[in-house]
């Protein structure tokens, strides 16, 4: 059984900033940051949004990084109500992972459409859940969650399902892999055969994991160099970048 439903989510955080990754970098928006994930990669930052909290933390001005503390779950209108402090014309719904609460995104987006972009920010494993979401989604930042680089089990297949629909959806799309000095070529060369597949223009952002935590290995750049040389040999924008937000300093 589904552990959430349509009428109330479960929330980390909400707040303005940059955009520190792909390809709105440097792009000011709103982000709203879905808790739960069906993942754990090991390079993950941010192992708030892994699972449900009991509260969530929303910005008390706009770019303050000063937080309210408000209960979980929140209803549709709650958060509309916390929505009204921020006038950021791109709104990003990330995560955790934010498809494991398609339904109540489904109610809820709609209420932000007129006056907002909406970019989704998804590991791009749950395929279904992105069908029910893509007529209020007007971009779609996924992921390929590399077996060797996340230690998870491998999602060729979702990966996959998941991009074909994005592209014939015909949304705003750009793909990124975060590497790691585990990522092996093999794994490479399946997101490239992919990707091919469906379309080479895709723009394709390869991102050096950035140390956590609990993750502290850095790939090193003549390895990251070649793995550019090798997706650019048959993809047709391949740019590396890392978390530009972690250099910045910034949430």
């Amino acid at each position: 059984m589904n552990e959430f439903n349509s009428h109330t989510a479960n929330l980390i955080e909400i707040f303005s900033s940059l955009q520190g990754e792909g390809a709105y970098v440097g792009r000011r928006m709103t982000f709203v940051r879905f808790g739960s994930c069906n993942l754990k990669c090991r390079f993950c930052d941010t192992p708030q949004g892994m699972c449900t909290r009991d509260h969530c933390l929303i910005e008390k001005v706009p770019g303050s990084a000063k937080f309210d503390k408000i209960s979980n779950p929140v209803s549709a209108a709650q958060l509309c109500e916390m929505m009204s402090r921020f006038d950021d014309s791109i709104l990003s719904i990330t995560g955790g992972e934010p498809l494991k609460q398609a339904a109540f995104l489904e109610q809820w987006l709609p209420s932000q459409r007129p006056n907002r972009t909406i970019l989704l920010e998804t590991n791009g494993v749950l395929h279904e859940e992105l069908k029910i979401l893509l007529p209020n989604i007007d971009i779609i930042s996924m992921d390929f969650k590399l077996p060797s680089s996340t230690g998870e089990k491998e999602f060729w297949e979702e990966h996959s399902i998941f991009l074909q629909n994005s592209v014939a959806s015909g949304k705003e799309i750009y793909i990124k892999i975060v590497v790691t000095p585990e990522t092996t070529d093999h794994d490479i060369e399946k997101v490239i055969r992919i990707i091919t597949s469906i379309n080479k223009y895709i723009p394709t952002f390869i991102q050096p994991a950035s140390p956590t935590l609990r993750f502290h290995k850095e790939i090193q750049h003549g390895r990251i160099k070649s793995l550019q040389r090798l997706c650019s040999a048959y993809l047709r924008d391949v740019r590396v970048q890392p978390q530009m937000h972690k250099h910045w300093g910034i949430l």
